[in-house]
């Protein structure tokens, strides 16, 4: 009988993703297309990139400082693109990120200069973070308030299809006969490119928008004097990111080498494990609603993100793959569920004129603690072992759920009564 009510409910949450759809504008609907094929290049080059620079011969704390650059990037690029979307609205933002990531993924692959790839790398980061800043404030622009919940769900649970489209693709290329790996990840690293182009093209064609009830800006005189009153909430907004992002960039960025280094596994392999990964997370967020009506949007954010710390631990002493993919699955499908949540909630309670700049905000600690933590990872990895960063990283994702459930549980409370 719980089986018949549990399916009936699945079936209600299909219904209302397709009623979203039907009922919100088309500019993003095409937005959802155009995304999901710049996030499955992404994917192609992410999948493999780290393994690429491994092949060419830089070591763990060289690969380190490459993938930190992104992030510095990101950082210094922060407010300037909270600015920029607000002056030049989203369709010219987006294009704008589009762009410049293409060209510099095109640069990169043309290149092996340690100091310029790590300029690249800093571009890179100033394109993600001035496409990344828009996303959240679109949505909100964009959609009915009783369907954000799923359209949230959807955008997110899109891009990680896109990854695991990317990320599957990679591992059928390693049927193709191609013996040189470095061959094999040029290639795969180049229908990213052309993936991420057919994206910029839709969104120059199709995505047509003139709301901007999101955009304006932050620092009038007036706005300015509210500002004080909402800086403490701005706070609490931006420490959990930061802890959560200096925990990911821990791991995260070396987990294809971790299979590599630890399991001998090729990129082909390790292309189709990021594939289960990421379409463990995307039917999580898929149904992530269902569990926000039973608990509440923070008590779901605390308990997907504590509930994935035994699997960290057990890819910390795993010493066989069947133990280390079922964890890696777990952990990464229980972390990254609730992040249409924390979206959601995060532009929820913030003042309609400061969500860019929030949004900024949030995604330069993010990305700041992505940086730092990605250069002192490579070292650690290289010099201690894997294991290390992954008891880190616990601890940092424990200090972030219990921080966002004080803090923040109120304002949930408030919201819901």
């Amino acid at each position: 009988m719980k089986c018949i009510i549990r399916l009936m409910q699945i079936i209600s949450a299909l219904r209302r993703y397709r009623t979203a759809l039907a009922e919100n504008p088309a500019p993003l609907l095409w937005f959802s297309v155009a995304s999901f094929l710049y996030f499955m290049g992404f994917s192609f080059y992410f999948t493999v990139f780290n393994l690429y620079l491994s092949e060419i011969g830089f070591t763990q704390s060289v690969i380190g400082t490459v993938l930190s650059a992104r992030s510095f990037g990101s950082v210094l690029m922060t407010i300037p693109a909270a600015l920029i979307v607000n002056k030049v609205g989203y369709r010219y933002n987006f294009l704008t990120a589009m762009g410049l990531a293409v060209a510099v993924q095109v640069l990169i692959l043309l290149t092996r200069s340690v100091p310029m790839l790590i300029l690249l790398g800093g571009l890179l980061g100033t394109a993600d973070a001035l496409f990344m800043i828009g996303i959240s404030p679109f949505i909100m622009d964009h959609t009915k308030e009783e369907y954000r919940n799923e359209l949230f769900s959807l955008n997110n649970a899109l891009h990680t299809f896109a990854f695991a489209g990317g990320s599957f693709l990679t591992f059928i290329s390693g049927f193709l006969g191609v013996r040189d790996p470095i061959a094999l990840y040029t290639g795969i690293m180049w229908t990213g490119v052309l993936c991420a182009s057919i994206g910029m093209i839709i969104v120059t064609l199709r995505v047509h928008t003139s709301l901007r009830t999101s955009l304006s800006n932050p620092f009038t005189r007036e706005k300015l004097g509210s500002l004080r009153g909402f800086t403490p909430l701005l706070i609490v907004l931006i420490v959990p990111r930061t802890l959560v992002g200096l925990g990911a960039s821990l791991i995260i960025p070396f987990m294809n080498l971790y299979f590599k280094d630890i399991f001998a596994l090729p990129g082909p392999q390790i292309g189709l494990i990021y594939t289960f990964g990421q379409l463990a997370t995307a039917a999580g967020m898929l149904l992530v609603p269902l569990v926000v009506r039973r608990l509440g949007k923070v008590r779901t954010v605390v308990i997907t993100e504590l509930f994935s710390l035994p699997f960290m631990f057990i890819l910390a002493q795993a010493g066989s793959l069947a133990y280390a993919i079922p964890s890696f699955l777990i952990r990464q499908a229980l972390m990254n569920m609730s992040t249409p949540v924390s979206q959601q909630f995060n532009m929820e309670i913030t003042p309609v004129h400061f969500r860019t700049i929030t949004n900024g905000l949030m995604s330069m600690g993010d990305n700041l603690s992505r940086a730092l933590g990605s250069l002192i990872a490579g070292y650690i990895i290289q010099y201690r072992g894997y294991s290390y960063s992954f008891y880190a990283a616990m601890v940092l994702y424990f200090i972030s759920a219990v921080f966002y459930y004080v803090f923040l549980s109120p304002w949930d409370r408030k919201g819901s009564s």
